[in-house]
């Protein structure tokens, strides 16, 4: 079988090569006189922001390598373990570590991936993503095929997992979407019989059918026959995390929704340069994870986040003037400054250098 080589592989392929040819040509040219300077690219705050992230994120496993939750900091929590292992893999920090946090993570995955209901989608699909990441096979890790269980997991109608879709129906399945995509061979949920077309298999079917005419994802509706209606006093409101997911999950597989959300994206974008959850809108305050899933969105879609962006972004990332022990991490919403796992896991997939998830693959 033919694979194509990720752009990882061939900078890697390119470095070689590169260092090759000055080899040969240093040989052939006798007595080149010798560089007296060195050039090199300053890191953009991007990078830094990234590796500053990174190094918050490195520090926070413990000596028994786990990861604590964000909710209780005394457990483990995998499915952040495999988020921060997948992360850390990808910007080379924490090698010497790796081995053991994988170890620790496969001991903790059969019980955080088993709620009684046969799968965890959302734990399944950041496990499956940080086992590509760092190499490993997702179809045999932890005595268990993490393909097929998450598989198992999609219902008659299309949705990954039995558990209510109530809060985070598009979001997982945009999620469990994305980490199928990184699988090789392919999945068969993902892949259309000759002559078809994904998006009309179940799993990709059932999150484009949710999607609103102005092309926005509400977390969840029970009756897709008639446009999203928001309900303040239900608090049900569009969603630009759920939203944001969705189209990550569908760019990943290569289908297309009915209504590019990008316009529906930058719409609802707020005041301050950022994005906030919900009600999405500019009188929205913007916060952390809000901003890095939709500028992580826009990415895969092929929109190229401005500066404005990404500097609210930025803004989140505690910096000098933090206690050290918090100095890299981002922070939620400006009411709440503490360090905040989910929002710097959130924030390092929108600074990675290609579109996520792509850029987890090897």
């Amino acid at each position: 079988m033919t694979t194509t080589p990720s752009r990882r592989a061939l900078r890697r392929v390119a470095v070689v090569l590169t260092a090759s040819l000055a080899v040969l040509a240093a040989a052939c040219v006798p007595e080149a006189p010798a560089p007296t300077t060195t050039t090199t690219t300053p890191a953009s705050p991007e990078q830094v922001a990234r590796q500053q992230a990174a190094a918050w994120l490195d520090a926070q496993f413990t000596e028994d390598h786990w990861f604590p939750g964000p909710f209780n900091s005394a457990q483990p929590d995998a499915a952040n373990a495999a988020q921060a292992i997948a992360d850390l893999h990808v910007l080379g920090v924490g090698a010497g570590d790796e081995a053991a946090r994988l170890a620790r993570l496969e001991a903790d995955t059969p019980g955080a991936i088993d709620d009684g209901t046969g799968g965890v989608a959302g734990v399944l699909a950041r496990i499956i993503l940080a086992v590509v990441a760092t190499g490993g096979d997702p179809r045999d890790f932890a005595g268990t095929d993490l393909v097929a269980r998450l598989e198992g997991t999609i219902q008659a109608d299309g949705r990954f997992g039995v558990q209510s879709p109530l809060y985070d129906g598009a979001y997982r399945q945009g999620l469990a979407l994305a980490a199928l995509s990184t699988v090789t061979p392919r999945p068969a949920s993902i892949t259309p019989a000759a002559g078809g077309s994904i998006e009309d298999l179940p799993a990709v079917a059932w999150l484009i059918d949710q999607q609103c005419a102005d092309g926005a994802w509400m977390a969840f509706r029970a009756d897709t026959s008639t446009d999203c209606v928001e309900d303040p006093a239900s608090w049900t409101y569009k969603d630009s995390n759920g939203a944001a997911m969705a189209a990550l999950g569908l760019v990943a597989v290569g289908a297309t929704a009915p209504v590019d959300p990008t316009a529906w994206l930058l719409s609802v974008r707020g005041t301050d340069g950022g994005w906030g959850a919900f009600p999405p809108g500019p009188s929205t305050p913007s916060d952390a994870n809000s901003t890095a899933l939709v500028i992580a969105a826009l990415e895969a879609l092929g929109e190229t986040p401005d500066a404005a962006a990404l500097e609210a972004l930025r803004s989140f990332q505690l910096g000098a003037s933090a206690p050290a022990a918090a100095q890299g991490a981002f922070f939620y919403q400006s009411w709440d400054t503490s360090p905040s796992s989910l929002a710097t896991l959130d924030a390092v997939a929108a600074l990675l250098d290609e579109p996520w998830p792509q850029a987890l693959v090897p």
